[in-house]
């Protein structure tokens, strides 16, 4: 299967609750882009089978961003994709997911750093963990069987300045 980690897009740099904080014009950009890129460029205009969200306004409004570019089947918020969640936990989450939802194809994680550099060292073959500017994307090919995947590709929002039209 495929599974997708985020982080969400550029958000303002503070408000009164880390949890409210939004996204920028750019960041709004930045959602938009990246779901076009994923639909187009790993989807094949596929829909993704299962989106797992982090409640903070930010991640949220990373999807409505995201999902405007592409199909999206099932959507939850999952209070556990905070900054400040244990990568394990989070891994045990996920697996347990998939357990239940064995049908699922591809599924995507929209999330905060730190969280999602640690996870990455979770979720990988080679335990490499990576770091994610806003609006990055690692697609893992993913194989619950043994609970981890190897890296396929990586997505960065400045891959949009040198394609060609």
């Amino acid at each position: 299967m495929k599974l997708i980690v985020m982080r969400h897009g550029e958000a303002e740099a503070s408000n009164s609750s880390d949890k409210m904080r939004n996204l920028t014009a750019d960041g709004r950009r930045q959602a938009k882009e990246a779901g076009k890129w994923l639909a187009s460029r790993v989807l094949n205009n596929q829909a993704i089978s299962l989106a797992l969200v982090s409640p903070y306004v930010r991640a949220q409004q990373t999807f409505e961003g995201l999902s405007a570019g592409l199909k999206v089947k099932q959507k939850r918020d999952v209070v556990e994709l905070i900054p400040s969640a244990k990568a394990r936990a989070m891994h045990l989450i996920l697996d347990g997911f998939l357990h239940e939802n064995p049908m699922l194809e591809t599924v995507i994680l929209v999330s905060h750093m730190p969280l999602i550099s640690f996870l990455m060292a979770e979720l990988l073959e080679n335990k490499q963990a990576s770091l994610f500017d806003t609006a990055s994307m690692a697609i893992i090919d993913y194989d619950i069987n043994i609970s981890s995947g190897v890296l396929s590709e990586f997505y960065h929002p400045c891959m949009q300045q040198f394609e060609l039209k």
